[in-house]
């Protein structure tokens, strides 16, 4: 089984025993994802033998203590990003929610926690796990003046440094950066630099070309 199906589905439990506060029926889960019972009950069965879910008396499908954590976890990344999409990105509520629905599949915890820190210090309120102590106090955006942040840009890197992505300047390119993979905590390699200011960064494994105008809106931290 996908891992993003996996986690749909231990997603989908959870929020349903969170709102219901009983677990589902087969059928009830299948209303939920929007899919046939018969492929439910297929995929019910291979979550089964992978010992995130059983079955009990009477149909009910409930989580076992991995599956617990695996499903909380998908939905703290699922409210991280939708927040960060539509409170700081200015995206609205649907779309946030369908494209944190893509992306929480393949962000990792570590990335979210500093998402979740970051959301909390824009707003000026502690987001969902707020007892949490901060790492660091660090602005998310510097729309008015960059020279607010106290990190560089990308732009001023050496060609071959790695950095960590620390904060986007302004929201110009933010859902461009972000549809980038290059989200804060992300860290990135640079591989090479253009005569026109333009890079080219390796990110999650893959390299990606910035323009000159979407790396000047990069702040990053430089490994020590």
């Amino acid at each position: 089984m996908q891992l993003s199906l996996r986690e749909d589905y231990l997603e989908a439990i959870q929020n349903f025993i969170e709102k219901y506060s009983h677990p589902p029926l087969t059928e009830e889960l299948a209303a939920a994802l929007g899919k046939p019972e018969p492929v439910v009950r297929s995929d019910l069965d291979s979550l089964i033998s992978l010992g995130d879910v059983s079955r009990l008396t009477g149909g009910f499908i409930t989580l076992t203590g991995q599956g617990q954590q695996t499903g909380r976890r998908v939905i703290k990344k699922h409210e991280t990003l939708q927040c960060f999409l539509s409170e700081i990105l200015g995206m609205d509520s649907s779309s946030a929610s369908e494209e944190a629905c893509t992306l929480e599949h393949a962000i990792s915890d570590d990335t979210i926690d500093r998402l979740g820190e970051l959301i909390g210090k824009k707003e000026g309120r502690g987001h969902r796990g707020r007892g949490r102590q901060r790492r660091k106090e660090i602005p998310l955006q510097c729309s008015v003046d960059e020279k607010i942040c106290q990190y560089p840009s990308i732009s001023d890197c050496r060609e071959g440094e790695g950095v960590t992505i620390h904060c986007i300047h302004g929201r110009a390119c933010a859902k461009r950066i972000l549809d980038l993979g290059m989200v804060p905590g992300e860290h990135v390699s640079i591989k090479r630099k253009l005569s026109n200011g333009a890079l080219v960064v390796q990110v999650k494994g893959c390299d990606v070309a910035l323009s000159p105008e979407v790396a000047s809106e990069i702040g990053v931290e430089r490994s020590p």
